[in-house]
């Protein structure tokens, strides 16, 4: 099986708060041991990247870099295809709201691409910590256990 990481997943198996880092690093490794393999898009590593680079942390630098290089991780290029998927699914869908449809508000373009990314790049489940993905019905949205 194939997995889509999202930002937070990978936020959390670097550097995670001592609960998210060992639950993320845990599932991803057990995944790993069953066969599972992954994937991820160059925008999880830029928004990965971010504080690290800002507070000139090169330790972490080095740790991020390292968690890319996985033996079962593939970093994928985002494509004209994912972008065109991003915008149908920025057009089509919303987070799921409680209350009337005019407060309902469409995905963020990050949110988007990430699930653009994982699909096109045929992903089987799409890993993430974020409640609000898991509405989404064009791939499977596995929550961090």
């Amino acid at each position: 099986m194939l997995y889509f990481l999202d930002t937070c997943i990978v936020i959390y198996a670097v550097e995670g708060q001592p609960p998210f880092l060992q639950r993320a690093q845990s599932h991803i490794a057990a995944l790993e041991a069953i066969g599972h393999r992954f994937v991820t898009s160059n925008l999880v590593r830029s928004e990965c990247l971010v504080a690290p680079m800002g507070n000139q942390d090169g330790a972490l630098l080095l740790d991020y870099s390292m968690f890319f290089q996985g033996r079962n991780l593939r970093t994928v290029e985002l494509t004209s295809a994912m972008h065109d998927r991003a915008a149908t699914i920025r057009g089509t869908y919303c987070y799921p709201t409680v209350g009337p449809q005019a407060n309902r508000r469409r995905y963020s373009l990050s949110d988007a691409l990430h699930l653009a990314a994982a699909i096109e790049t045929g992903c089987d489940r799409f890993l993430t910590n974020d409640d609000q993905l898991a509405a989404f019905g064009d791939i499977v949205v596995e929550s961090l256990p």
